[in-house]
This record gives structure tokens, sequence and C-alpha cells, in this order.
């Protein structure tokens, strides 16, 4: 994995400036990862907190460059998170055939306006024919798929596995912050790490190219 990152910080030279390497670098956004706090990652690999949060920040050009491809089938599911004790929603989709997130949403609601942003965002990283839509029934999901011209399948096991085990994740990071996001946390902020722990998750899985 380590190896991964660096091979991508240099190809794509994310960092203009060379006042650290790209190894250390590559190290404290792994370690990060892995489950670490910004201090603790920061104290391994001798730079600041504030450093390692902005090195992992990075990973959201990860998740920006997925690919405009052709897709068959896709899952789509949101999960309950708290943001200072507050409930909020992480939508997410993943491309069934290779496990590829290739959307992700963090809203205060759900409903069919959510729905159709989530949507949108879909349809971008979509060639050709809209692929086949595997949801868990939410009333929120039909009229908006509908309205798009996605056709959809109501499912709760089988095809939806493969966004489960993105949440499976994203369930075992947030359990690192004690259940729930820091205090200086906002909607924006959350969705802003969910989209560099998605890239991540892409660039382990290989499904970037």
């Amino acid at each position: 994995m380590l190896k991964q990152i660096v091979e991508w910080l240099e190809n794509k030279r994310i960092f203009c400036r060379k006042r650290k390497n790209n190894n250390q670098r590559a190290l404290g956004m792994l370690l990060y990862r892995a489950g670490l706090s910004y201090r603790k990652a920061g104290e391994i690999t001798k730079v600041s907190h504030e450093a390692i949060r902005r090195w992992y920040q990075k990973g959201i050009k990860l998740f920006e460059n997925v690919p405009v491809r052709k897709r068959e089938r896709i899952a789509i599911d949101e999960k309950e998170i708290k943001i200072n004790g507050k409930k909020v929603y992480l939508w997410a989709v993943v491309d069934v055939d290779n496990e590829e997130v290739i959307a992700v949403m963090v809203t205060s609601r759900r409903c069919y306006i959510d729905t159709l942003r989530l949507l949108r965002r879909i349809i971008r990283k979509c060639k050709g024919k809209l692929p086949h839509v595997f949801i868990d029934g939410g009333s929120w999901y039909t009229w908006a798929l509908q309205r798009y011209g996605f056709n959809h399948t109501v499912v709760h096991f089988g095809p939806r596995s493969a966004v489960e085990r993105f949440f499976s994740l994203v369930d075992w990071r947030i359990r690192r912050f004690w259940e729930i996001f820091p205090e200086t946390a906002s909607i924006k902020s959350v969705e802003r790490w969910s989209e560099a722990f998605a890239g991540f998750t892409n660039l382990f899985r290989g499904v970037l190219s």
C-alpha cells in the first residue's frame, strides 16, 4: 500500500514543493488511513498533525480522478453517522462489478432532492447506457431514479454487498473517532474526508486505471 501511494504522488506530481520526501508523506497518509490520529501519525513521521491532515486531504484528488466508463451495475446506499452528536447521512455509490466507489455525499436528511443530487454525480461517471441500480427500497429513491431513466431493483443482499463492504470500512475508521467525528467537523468537512477515504480505497483496490 505504501508503494502504491508513493507511485501515485510521484506520477501525478501531487506535491510541488520538495521540503518533505514522498515516502514520508505516503507513510503519514497510510498511518492515518490505517486508524491512527493525525497527531499520532505526525509523531511517527516527525511532522505536525496539521501536515498529516493536509497530506491526507490530497486523497480527494484520487477521488476526483474516478474515470468515466461504461458501467453495468451499481449499488446505492446511505448510512447514519453523527457530527457533534447530530444525525446526518453518508451516501455512497459503488460499481458492483469492480467495487469502485464512484460517488459519496453527506446530507442532513434523506429525500428525493438529495437523491437527484447524487444521481447527477453518478451520471457524470458513466459512459453510454445508464447502469442498473440496486437499492434497499428507501422511499426517496424510486421517483428520482425514474426521473433520470435508471432501471432499478430492490434487494437486501447480493449486489448491494459491494456498497456494504465500503461502509464496513467507514465504520471501522469512524470507531477510531470514538464513534463520532471530532467537534470541529461539519457536513462539508465530513464529505471531503469521505471523498479522501473513498479515493484511497479505490487506489488500494487497483480500480483507478
